[in-house]
């Protein structure tokens, strides 16, 4: 299991307001887990659609790095 490190975020109310909408419909079982699944989601593109060399070494930091 992937280790889980707290946070505090500071959200918009809209934003909020759309993870609840879409948490009411979702398997999720927290706003939280939901929030991690998003922001991991589009992250992911964003790096993607970088520099593919950056985006390769920026990936390959991710996955050597501890936690």
């Amino acid at each position: 299991m992937a280790g889980i490190k707290n946070q505090m975020l500071r959200l918009r109310r809209e934003t909020v307001d759309k993870l609840r909408y879409v948490l009411d419909a979702s398997t999720h079982r927290s706003m939280s887990s939901l929030a991690d699944e998003v922001l991991d989601a589009g992250l992911t593109r964003m790096i993607q659609q970088q520099d593919g060399d950056s985006a390769a070494k920026t990936m390959r930091s991710l996955a050597n790095r501890n936690g």
